[in-house]
């Protein structure tokens, strides 16, 4: 991580023009219906969304504001899911410039994200879970896959340890197209909540570790099934550390590349109405809306509906930047907002491409007491191959 010039970072916190429409448009020409999820979801104080966040962190760097846990609160109150960036007249990206922010103010407590930046440091994943259970799920699937390979499959820490279905189904799928992967015997976290968080420079020494342990599988291309891992290992390694990776593909980019090759075969599902949820860091991020789209469309029998508003302008789930470990009330309010979206939808069935956000959307399934069901798109497509 390059050294920040706090002059700099002023003078991007100023670019902001404190016109408002960070906190909530209704901008139909560009899809816009609501923006800010946090705003959305508590009283709506100025701090509740970004305009108030910046004018708060000028002032925590300034000194006109001490620099307090509860001060600096607000702005841990974000998903930094990027949704104002859409829509803001300023030419500057305020989660990113968040990130730095918090970067900066790193001195600050933060029992949750100091917890978790620990445990990644101490056992691999954020979990604080024993890792030698990394490899668990394959040996119930019964499949007998190498530690190294030109393929490698970076399984990621929620589908490793929480959301196992999601790395089996992923399996799977490698499986039926014969294709030849491999699975790290001790996988290390990518560090994706460790940028998100502040803990910059503990981020870098992960890194480092993260890509010996790739280097160690002699693998020239990486699948993972997790948004995060992607954004973190595709774009910021190479931006924030200038580090070069091999190949890095999300589980949608690979499968539709094995779908028009024909090395699946798809049979009809019994006529399954579904919507999908745009991951923030898949799709604002890193632009990826249309692959899960075409991947599930190739499905026999089943039927797409969108909900509003959707892709670029799609509404956080509230798992992302830190904010489910930080305040995890406030983000399952988030997901139960969007299942409440999904259900005008008439779909039974919600589809996203990220365990962390299927993890918070179930979440807010629960507490909305809806009946919709929430899967991944490997275990959509897992379901449909012969």
């Amino acid at each position: 991580m390059t050294e920040i010039d706090l002059d700099d970072l002023r003078e991007e916190l100023l670019q902001c023009r404190r016109c408002g429409i960070c906190r909530n448009s209704v901008y139909e020409a560009k899809g816009f219906d609501g923006i800010c999820p946090i705003w959305r979801n508590t009283s709506g104080f100025e701090t509740s969304f970004m305009r108030g966040k910046i004018q708060v962190a000028l002032a925590l760097l300034d000194g006109t504001l001490e620099r307090t846990a509860e001060n600096a609160e607000s702005l841990y109150q974000c998903a930094l899911c990027g949704n104002c960036t859409q829509i803001c007249a300023a030419e500057f990206h305020p989660a990113h410039i968040m990130e730095t922010v918090r970067y900066v103010l790193n001195e600050l407590p933060n029992e949750s994200r100091d917890k978790i930046a620990e445990s990644i440091k101490s056992v691999d994943n954020p979990y604080n879970e024993d890792p030698s259970s990394r490899r668990v799920w394959l040996e119930e699937l019964g499949l007998n896959v190498p530690t190294s390979s030109e393929i490698l499959y970076f399984v990621g820490c929620t589908s490793g340890l929480r959301i196992q279905n999601i790395a089996k189904n992923t399996a799977l799928i490698l499986n039926a197209a014969k294709t030849d992967f491999a699975v790290m015997e001790n996988e290390p976290c990518c560090g994706s909540v460790m940028m998100r968080t502040g803990r910059m420079e503990e981020a870098r020494e992960n890194a480092e570790k993260v890509v010996d342990a790739i280097k160690a599988t002699g693998a020239k291309k990486v699948i993972v099934s997790c948004a995060g891992c992607l954004k973190t290992l595709r774009k910021d390694y190479s931006e924030k550390f200038g580090i070069e990776m091999p190949e890095i593909l999300h589980i949608v980019e690979y499968s539709k590349e094995l779908l028009a090759e024909n090395k699946l075969k798809l049979k009809s599902l019994d006529n399954i109405k579904v919507t999908y949820h745009d991951p923030c860091h898949l799709g604002r991020e890193m632009e990826i809306y249309e692959e899960p789209r075409e991947i599930i469309q190739a499905i026999p029998g089943v039927n797409l509906v969108e909900v509003n508003p959707n892709r670029n302008t799609a509404i956080c789930c509230g798992a992302g930047g830190g904010l489910r470990s930080y305040d995890s009330d406030l983000s399952r309010k988030i997901a139960a907002d969007r299942m409440k979206a999904f259900e005008e939808t008439g779909a039974k069935t919600v589809v996203s491409a990220c365990p962390f956000c299927e993890t918070n959307l179930i979440a807010g399934s629960k507490l909305l007491d809806s009946d919709i069901e929430v899967v991944d798109v490997v275990d959509l497509l897992r379901r449909a191959i012969e």
